[in-house]
């Protein structure tokens, strides 16, 4: 089942993807330099690589010390202002334990960008909520999830971007003892 879920949303992101580049792009007068930081939707997807740790407050869990494991990242968001973006972030960190273990993101980002140019540096805060499932836990657990980190855009046309971030997530509560430590490569299309 969560192998189907994986390759579906694979599926969907990749129809997504194609749909948006089929789009005609719209024209723009030779005069002016493109608008990088414009307001408007987008939408974006990574791949990165999560260093984490969970502890044996889990019951039946192992004790992990910073377990590298690979993961996905999809968000959509609204670029409100030249510096500011809110986003809904969906993240899913399987463990190379068995994909019934890791953890499941979902949240809220805001991001602060330091820039307005083709490379576009940006400073990330988020909230939301955290499934979390050590190897060798006999259940899950959900509470509160806190992000911050850096990243940085940039754009190669006036729709796509690549992107790059780091950041460090951190659970609150039943969760407490579950963060990790992310490096993300990724794609952003804007609308």
């Amino acid at each position: 089942m969560p192998r189907t879920v994986l390759l579906l949303g694979l599926v969907i992101l990749g129809l997504v993807i194609a749909l948006c580049a089929s789009l005609p792009a719209l024209a723009h007068e030779p005069d002016h330099a493109a608008d990088y930081s414009r307001p408007g939707l987008y939408i974006s997807g990574a791949g990165y690589f999560a260093l984490k740790s969970s502890s044996a407050g889990f019951p039946g869990a192992d004790t992990l010390s910073w377990e590298p494991d690979p993961a996905l990242d999809f968000r959509v968001g609204w670029r409100e202002r030249e510096r500011l973006a809110l986003e809904l972030d969906f993240s899913w960190l399987p463990s190379s334990d068995g994909i019934e273990y890791g953890n499941w993101l979902l949240g809220v980002n805001a991001k602060f960008y330091l820039a307005e140019d083709r490379i576009q540096p940006y400073l990330i805060l988020g909230a939301g909520a955290m499934w979390a499932r050590p190897p060798g836990a006999a259940s899950s657990e959900v509470d509160w999830a806190f992000r911050q980190g850096i990243g940085v855009e940039y754009y190669v046309s006036h729709h796509w971007a690549l992107t790059a971030e780091t950041g460090f997530v951190w659970g609150v509560g039943q969760i407490w003892k579950n963060y990790f430590l992310a490096v993300n490569f990724g794609a952003a299309y804007r609308f």
